[in-house]
C-alpha cells in the first residue's frame, strides 16, 4: 500500500511527539536546547487546529509529519508568508515521500492566502542539511536569506 497525507488527528499524538523529538535531536537543537514534550504537544494542537499539521500514513502507521505557520510579512502585511515550521520523515521511509510531503505542507499555507513559503535546512549540528538543500532545490526553492543563530 502507498502512503497517504493528511491532517493530523488527535490519534496521531503519540506518534508526532515521538517524531517531533528525534525531529529536535537530528536538527541539532539536543546540544543547546532541552525538549518540552508539554509545549511541542501544545503547538501541535494549535497547528491541527488550523489544518496547518500534515502526517503521512503507511500501513496505518504515521511515518511523517509536516507544519507550517502563516503570518503576514513585516514589511507589508498584505503579503502572507507561510514558513516550514518543522517536518520530518522516519528515515526509513524517505525516498520519495519528502517532495509531496512538501508539496502538501505548501498548499495548506497557500489555503491560508501565502503567497510566499520559506523552508529550511539546518547547518552546523543538524545532520540532513545538505540533503534537504538537495530536495529545496529541485522543488525550486531558491537562496533569500542566511539565518544566524547566538545563545544569550
Amino acid at each position: 500500500m502507498s502512503h497517504v497525507i493528511r491532517p493530523a488527528v488527535e490519534d496521531d499524538a503519540e506518534a508526532l511527539l515521538r517524531m517531533g523529538e528525534a525531529f529536535f535531536k537530528e536538527a541539532g537543537h539536543a546540544g543547546q536546547f532541552e525538549f518540552d514534550p508539554l509545549d511541542f504537544g501544545a503547538t501541535l494542537d494549535m497547528l491541527a487546529r488550523h489544518n496547518l499539521l500534515l502526517v503521512v500514513e503507511k500501513n496505518g502507521q504515521v511515518i511523517g509529519m509536516a507544519a507550517a505557520d502563516v503570518a503576514p510579512a513585516f514589511w507589508n502585511r498584505r503579503v502572507l508568508m507561510g514558513r516550514e515550521a518543522f517536518w520530518y520523515v522516519e528515515p526509513a521511509h524517505r525516498k520519495g515521500v519528502g517532495r509531496e510531503l512538501l508539496h502538501a505542507l505548501e498548499c495548506a499555507a497557500k489555503s491560508y492566502g501565502a503567497t510566499v513559503f520559506d523552508v529550511v535546512a539546518e547547518e552546523g549540528e543538524g545532520k540532513r542539511g545538505a540533503a534537504l538543500a538537495r530536495l529545496y532545490r529541485a522543488a525550486a526553492y531558491s537562496p533569500a536569506e542566511t539565518v544566524l543563530r547566538k545563545r544569550l
